[in-house]
């Protein structure tokens, strides 16, 4: 009987056993089934793309941007290679470890690295994260050599936007930069296809066509992202157009050379043609500086430097013409009957309005005498066209001012070009609520007071005048299809008036610009200077503040050639410069020289006599020549 409890009692016990035993096994079932299902069910797309993911991959191909040229052919931007360092994590079995190995032997920084991983870590699967955008040569040459060593670690070759020159003519060429998720302008078939696009300068103007359309292929890879073979055919990528300038580099290299350690900005074109042979602002900046995304020290540098490197001054800057503006003045003088080529007006350095106690002065202490048009632009007397701008009124100056150009865009097609502004009795009223004053209108007459122009305004201005009233839009592009040319309705006679008092300005006693005579070539131009502060506040400074750089007054020189049958007109706007014989016409001179030295070619005698035919006839004959 004993014998027989035990038996139970073990049996008993081997029941338990089996008991927990089963229920072990089912619940060692139960959660390899729940993770099976989760696997399966659950994240089984998710895992079958990473699957498909270890095995296919999409290889884009990236489009190259069309190359820009100047006029003659040399390159201004174009592409260089690039080497990328990216890392594809699901490739990477022990990440830390990698990027350690990476950091150790390419001498980069761990951190910084990491901080990339980490800003992407919402990165669709098997997509790329840059870690570097543009390693050097010889470090990416060792990863490729011993990739093995670097699982999930990539070299990608792209192409990297080039500036050969640097910073030369940086304002005009402009800058790219990566794509912005809210970029418009961008077409619909290339918005996902390109990852940079032009931000400034003729960059952004001919975006849409320099940019191209991206290709690729399907390529099988191994489990550390290794290439094995193509599948299926590549889509090869269609580059973007390229772009041809009407800029001379030359003639950027010597404006740019000219202007060194100086603020402004200086333009250089073709009254004949419109076209924009050079065009520089300062200071100025690297495009390359963007080409891979600028650095947030660069960057900085460029945003809080008070002088604006990132401004193109010569469409944006505005400031008041001073002096040059008088040629204006003199033709409404004309064409308003207020004076003739005989007027003469004595300048004994005063000019008096009345109810005004205070005199409105002349540059020249003591004055320039008694003086005709000629003589008044050839000395820039004040009180002569003190005299004519009283007798013209605002409203009749605002109107020759808007026929010659000023007081809108010129249609350049650079963005954020300025229109200025030319006032009138009906903007004062609209603007303060306040009547025109007489008092007011003298400042204006010499380009002073509410007045304030673009260097591109001016000169466009000028080439007007120099092309007898027959506008040429300025123009960037070769072939460039936009605004047409135009014949403003202003008289030769005058017209021709006024070019003989810039040409007296250079070439006769008492002109104001003497140094950019030429020997057979004869200069016309107009010097200028553009107050910063009111001679009221002047007044108030000391002599140490009236000193200062800042409160100097800018500085312009104008000028085309050679006069009688004009091929280049040249102008330079020093900020601070003082006066602008002294600082604005040196730089232009040097410009000159250089062109009559190495690219002007003289008619002969026969082509000189047709020349001065075509320009006696009438416009309309004139046109029909032209362009018919």
């Amino acid at each position: 009987m004993k014998q027989d409890s035990l038996d139970f009692e073990e049996l008993d016990r081997i029941r338990i056993r089996l008991i927990i035993l089963g229920g072990v096994v089912i619940l060692i079932f139960s959660l390899l089934a729940s993770r099976l299902w989760y696997l399966q069910i659950t994240e089984g797309q998710k895992y079958a793309e990473f699957s498909q993911g270890n095995r296919v991959r999409l290889v884009p191909e990236p489009a190259l941007r069309g190359i820009i040229y100047d006029r003659n052919g040399a390159i201004l931007a174009e592409n260089r290679p690039a080497y990328q360092l990216q890392l594809i994590r699901e490739d990477t079995p022990d990440l830390e470890s990698t990027l350690g190995k990476v950091s150790q032997a390419l001498n980069l920084s761990f951190a910084k690295m990491n901080d990339k991983i980490k800003a992407n870590h919402d990165l669709a699967q098997f997509k790329p994260i840059i870690l570097v955008d543009d390693l050097e040569y010889e470090k990416a040459m060792y990863l490729e050599t011993f990739q093995d060593d670097f699982p999930g670690i990539t070299i990608v070759v792209q192409p990297r936007r080039f500036y050969p020159y640097n910073n030369l003519a940086a304002h005009l060429i402009g800058y790219v930069g990566i794509v912005q998720e809210d970029w418009k302008e961008l077409p619909e078939e290339k918005r996902s296809s390109s990852q940079i696009v032009g931000h400034s300068g003729i960059e952004l103007l001919e975006n849409d066509n320099m940019i191209g359309l991206d290709g690729g292929r399907q390529a099988e890879v191994d489990h550390m992202g290794r290439e094995i073979q193509v599948l299926g055919k590549s889509v090869a990528s269609v580059p973007g157009q390229d772009i041809t300038l009407n800029l001379d580099i030359r003639l950027q290299k010597v404006a740019t050379e000219a202007m060194r350690g100086e603020s402004g900005a200086v333009i250089v074109m073709n009254p004949k043609t419109g076209e924009i042979l050079a065009m520089a602002s300062f200071p100025d900046f690297d495009p390359n500086l963007f080409s891979g995304g600028i650095d947030q020290t660069n960057w900085s540098r460029l945003l809080t430097n008070p002088e604006h490197p990132l401004e193109n001054k010569a469409i944006q800057g505005l400031y008041a013409p001073g002096s040059i503006f008088k040629v204006v003045t003199a033709y409404a003088g004309l064409e308003q009957g207020v004076i003739t080529p005989q007027t003469e007006h004595v300048c004994n350095g005063e000019f008096f309005i009345k109810g005004r106690s205070t005199p409105f002065k002349c540059w020249k202490e003591g004055g320039h005498g008694k003086v005709n048009l000629v003589d008044a632009i050839k000395g820039s007397c004040n009180v002569y066209f003190y005299n004519t701008g009283v007798g013209v009124g605002v409203d009749e100056i605002h109107k020759y001012a808007n026929l010659f150009g000023l007081g809108k865009i010129t249609g350049v097609g650079l963005q954020n070009e300025k229109a200025g502004l030319i006032p009138s009795s009906k903007w004062k009223k609209s603007t303060f609520k306040e009547p025109w004053y007489i008092g007011e209108t003298p400042s204006a007459a010499i380009g002073q007071g509410y007045i304030t122009t673009t260097p591109l305004q001016v000169i466009n201005m000028i080439n007007i005048l120099a092309n007898d009233g027959l506008w040429m839009p300025p123009s960037l592009l070769k072939e460039q299809q936009g605004l047409r040319p135009q014949q403003i309705p202003l008289r030769d006679d005058y017209l021709s008036l006024i070019r003989e008092g810039m040409v007296a300005v250079v070439n006769a006693e008492g002109g104001t610009a003497k140094k950019v005579r030429f020997e057979e070539f004869t200069v016309a131009g107009k010097t200028a200077t553009s107050q910063v502060i009111s001679n009221k506040t002047l007044e108030t400074l000391d002599d140490e503040a009236k000193a200062s750089k800042k409160f100097q007054n800018h500085a312009w020189f104008v000028a085309f050639g050679p006069a009688e049958d004009p091929e280049i007109s040249v102008l330079a706007l020093v900020e601070h410069g003082g006066g602008g014989s002294k600082v604005a016409a040196p730089v232009v001179r040097k410009i000159l020289s250089y062109y009559i030295d190495n690219i002007y070619q003289p008619k002969t005698e026969q082509a000189q006599q047709h020349s001065g035919e075509l320009k006696n006839r009438k416009f309309s004959d004139r046109l029909n020549t032209a362009f018919y």
